[in-house]
């Protein structure tokens, strides 16, 4: 499925867990391959992903040296979760502070892997 849709749906299933307010695939240069928003966002939301953004490179390489499959960061009221997706992208979910980090953790890795099979 190399058109996107399998990525882009499985984008949409993690922005619809209750905490869960958007959730980007990067690639580790910072551009953004695909995303998925819930509707109303705030300034905190968009400062927040420009941070992700910014980093991505940067965590990406901490998490390759460390042989991490993920990262979390708390951040503008906002748990940060990246996960490796592949060599050269990285999901990253942006949750509540309140979000159950166990259960979105096992969540993201699973759609990180069939996120992977769609690439």
């Amino acid at each position: 499925m190399s058109d996107g849709f399998g990525i882009s749906s499985e984008l949409s299933d993690l922005i619809h867990l209750d905490d869960v307010e958007a959730a980007i695939l990067f690639r580790i240069d910072g551009n953004v391959i695909n995303s998925a928003f819930k509707e109303q966002h705030s300034n905190d939301i968009l400062r927040t992903i420009q941070w992700c953004k910014a980093n991505v490179e940067k965590v990406s390489l901490e998490m390759k040296t460390n042989n991490l499959a993920k990262v979390t960061y708390e951040l503008n009221n906002f748990c940060v979760l990246f996960s490796v997706v592949n060599n050269v992208t990285i999901l990253t979910t942006l949750a509540t502070k309140t979000a159950n980090l166990s259960l979105l953790s096992i969540e993201t890795k699973r759609k990180s892997m069939l996120i992977s099979t769609s690439l």
